[in-house]
């Protein structure tokens, strides 16, 4: 399966970038995380991210890809499950973020995840 979402944000691409990779931000704004942790910062290929879930389990996702300012990929442990964030400078103040997950996606990102992602950036 591939899932493929869009947002524009009125926030710098910079701004946006570095709320995307920094935890435990995650838990802001996507459904079911509670705390995320990294072993180790900055974030580069290869850092670990530990996602812990509301219903009391975790997951670890690997960097696989990483251009700061640019993009950020994400796999899980076995290789099953890709997501990947490009970002691009629309203008000075304004960022889009394109949002594509692929292979055993268990509950696709909607819209509306996304729009969440945008509010709490606009705070």
């Amino acid at each position: 399966m591939e899932n493929k979402l869009t947002v524009i944000i009125d926030k710098p691409l910079a701004v946006v970038f570095a709320f995307c990779v920094t935890p435990p931000k995650a838990k802001l704004w996507v459904p079911g995380i509670i705390n995320e942790i990294t072993n180790q910062w900055p974030v580069r290929v290869g850092t670990i991210y530990t996602e812990y879930k509301d219903d009391n389990t975790s997951f670890k996702i690997i960097v696989t890809e990483y251009k700061e300012n640019n993009y950020v990929e994400w796999r899980t442990e076995d290789g099953k499950y890709h997501v990947r964030y490009t970002f691009t400078s629309i203008n000075q103040n304004t960022t889009q973020l394109k949002y594509v997950e692929t292979g055993d996606v268990g509950k696709p990102f909607t819209q509306e995840v996304l729009e969440k992602l945008k509010q709490e950036l606009m705070k």
